[in-house]
């Protein structure tokens, strides 16, 4: 079994704390069930001073990095946890979408029986 990823979260114009490091961790967390290639994640908070950007005041952007693709997405929302929940989110389907295209599909169009079994 692999080592969980390492998560490096950031913050740029904005403190993070304790509980929102833990509440990405958490959020990441279930993530490593699509992709186990994944080695680190890092998270980026950027909060915009300008208050005519209130509504998009906040940035999340979320890069995993590993063996295979760089997988990477970001919002925006009003606060932490919103952008938050929209970033992994969007990574998870990205995540769900390449872990499905390497799925193999054998067996799934099986023959039906033809013969009624009787002699």
């Amino acid at each position: 079994m692999n080592a969980p990823a390492e998560i490096i979260v950031t913050g740029r114009n904005i403190t993070v704390s304790s509980y929102h490091r833990s509440h990405i961790a958490d959020k990441l967390a279930h993530l490593e069930h699509f992709n186990r290639h994944v080695i680190r994640f890092d998270v980026e908070l950027n909060h915009e001073p300008n208050p005519r950007q209130s509504k998009s005041s906040l940035q999340v952007v979320i890069t995993g990095r590993g063996k295979g693709p760089t997988v990477r997405a970001e919002a925006r929302g009003a606060d932490a946890h919103a952008a938050l929940e929209a970033a992994v989110g969007r990574l998870e389907g990205r995540l769900r979408r390449d872990h499905d295209r390497h799925q193999v599909h054998h067996y799934r169009h099986q023959r039906m029986a033809t013969g009624t079994g009787r002699a």
